[in-house]
């Protein structure tokens, strides 16, 4: 499909993504609070609809958030939804005083059930207690209980979330906020943890569930199983594994490959590839589970060598799941006033945790990967329009890279250890692409594996004679090439359908703003249609495309 995408979409200035306002007609039939209006999905809406529905007993959780704060149910001016997201929706609850504070619900369907709010409350508690500014839990439910969700309530943040205006920001701007970021992370890695897992308070895990006390917190907090999502997506949350804690870094390396080997024995079966733009490149067959199997199993062969010599970098460490612009909330000064968002927190070994956040970096681009202080383009001021906004994007991808590099090498010395080993990148890599849910593609850990194995003598650690032990698996030339082919196709496809989400006005997934829906809908339509014309004179290929078209309705189990 990549050979008709790379015809019809020309790049594209990406648009912005906002909340919408519903109607009192919304609020009086319950679907503002039930159901999710902050945007549309092109394709698919029913299953994402579905997957965000959440009734529950209105009464009862104003009275649940009245209690937590010692006040009647009567003190309650205003009850209304001010967010939501793909795991929570997030309500406004204000006191006739002028006092507020913020009621967050995870989805029936936002993983683990239990686990997820309990080890977030647990995890904001801890953070706070060593000077990360977070919202203060109020109060909290977890499992059933008389509202008929899961909930936590929190205080509000004063200031204002970064995300509108990260985009805007001059360079003193970014520096300032940087720069606080990387002092908050500094703080997180020389807190002392004695395992890899997630936390909790003791109280909120079942007496049979593993666990290691945090020292210094009265057995109050521990350490217990991972709560990011991978471990309990689709079936994985019936297998009977290990979910940690690990105090052995071969065992966090390794027992994420084995959970997902145990999943497909017991649930694996040929599928296409998730994400249908992929399909072409694998001639529209269903991919075989057992293929994926044999590379995990090399996985695991390779993983005890990937735990460094140095004991600092196997030190378990904290770091927020998700540091980005929408999670980061700013006084009118620029100071941070709070992280927010610590659902699906992990600790892991430092080599690990380590790495710059999604949305800071850059490793894409060679020149951030060289650790050159940008510069603007010689020719700027003489490119049109649309080039200048592709030149100042780049630009600013590469300032928000290099000076959070910069500020950890000056500021955070563990994460810089870390960031500076020069296969760090491809241990972490491999480590979650290993991890990751098999959904019918193998070709980004079979690459990994193909890189490991060229840089073996960086990888493996020598032994008291300076010798380096042989590579446990062996890569054909043949197989290296065959893919290397595949990952450069699907890496073309990748670019391929960002310019094309951005020309459509969508997200990755589909969604869009609900004024935009029609619009991307109709000019969907209209790409289809471009796109079966280009295929027209090759019936096999247009009944392939047709069938595995991205942007429509489709069966995403099969």
């Amino acid at each position: 499909m990549n050979r008709i995408f790379i015809r019809l979409f020309p790049p594209s200035r990406s648009c912005a993504f906002a909340s919408s306002l519903a109607t009192m007609k919304d609020i009086e039939n319950g679907r503002e609070l039930f159901e999710y209006t902050s945007g549309r999905w092109i394709y698919n809406e029913p299953r994402r609809l579905a997957e965000r529905r959440l009734a529950f007993n209105v009464d009862e959780l104003l009275k649940a958030a009245a209690k937590s704060v010692n006040r009647p149910t009567s003190d309650i001016k205003s009850f209304h939804k001010i967010a939501e997201g793909g795991f929570n929706r997030v309500f406004d609850i204000s006191m006739k005083d002028g006092t507020s504070m913020l009621a967050r619900l995870p989805y029936l369907s936002t993983l683990p059930q239990r686990l997820a709010v309990a080890s977030e409350v647990a995890t904001l508690a801890f953070v706070c207690a060593h000077g990360i500014p977070t919202p203060q839990v109020l109060g909290y439910s977890v499992g059933d209980n008389a509202v008929g969700a899961e909930y936590i309530f929190m205080e509000k943040l004063p200031g204002k979330c970064i995300g509108d205006t990260w985009f805007d920001l001059s360079e003193q701007e970014r520096f300032k906020v940087l720069l606080q970021i990387v002092k908050l992370e500094a703080k997180l890695f020389t807190i002392e943890l004695p395992a890899s897992g997630s936390i909790y308070y003791t109280r909120d895990l079942s007496p049979g569930t593993p666990k290691i006390d945090i020292p210094g917190s009265d057995g109050e907090l521990c350490i217990g199983p991972y709560a990011a999502l991978r471990w309990w997506f689709g079936e994985r949350g019936d297998l009977d594994i290990d979910r940690g804690p690990h105090k052995d870094p071969r065992l966090v390396l390794q027992t994420p490959a084995e959970r997902e080997l145990a999943w497909i024995r017991a649930y694996g079966r040929p599928r296409f590839p998730f994400e249908r733009a992929y399909r072409e490149t694998f001639d529209y067959k269903k991919q075989d589970p057992k293929e994926h199997v044999n590379s995990l199993v090399d996985y695991i062969r390779l993983a005890p060598h990937l735990v460094p010599t140095s004991s600092k970098l196997n030190l378990p460490v904290l770091r927020h799941p998700d540091l980005q612009p929408n999670n980061i909330f700013i006084s009118e000064d620029l100071s941070i006033t709070g992280l927010i968002d610590w659902q699906h927190s992990l600790v892991l070994p430092t080599f690990l945790a380590a790495g710059i956040p999604n949305l800071f970096q850059n490793y894409d681009d060679k020149e951030s990967m060289s650790f050159v202080p940008p510069q603007l383009p010689d020719d700027f001021e003489s490119m049109d329009e649309d080039e200048r906004a592709e030149a100042q994007e780049q630009f600013r991808r590469r300032h928000v890279h290099f000076f959070y590099l910069g500020f950890t090498q000056r500021i955070n010395e563990p994460h810089w250890c870390a960031l500076e080993q020069e296969t760090g990148l491809l241990k972490r890599r491999i480590f979650n692409d290993a991890s990751s849910p098999w959904e019918g593609l193998n070709t980004r850990l079979q690459m990994d594996i193909v890189r490991v194995s060229q840089n073996w003598s960086k990888i493996a650690p020598a032994d008291l004679d300076s010798t380096i032990s042989a590579c446990p698996i062996m890569v054909t030339e043949q197989e290296v090439q065959r893919r290397t082919v595949l990952d450069e196709s699907l890496c073309e496809v990748d670019s391929d359908m960002e310019r094309i989400n951005r020309v459509l006005g969508i997200a990755s997934d589909g969604w869009t703003l609900n004024e935009l829906f029609e619009s991307a809908k109709e000019r969907a339509r209209e790409i289809r249609e471009e796109g079966l014309a280009a295929v027209s004179d090759d019936p096999w290929l247009k009944e392939m495309t047709e069938q595995h078209w991205p942007f429509d309705d489709c069966n995403e189990d099969e």
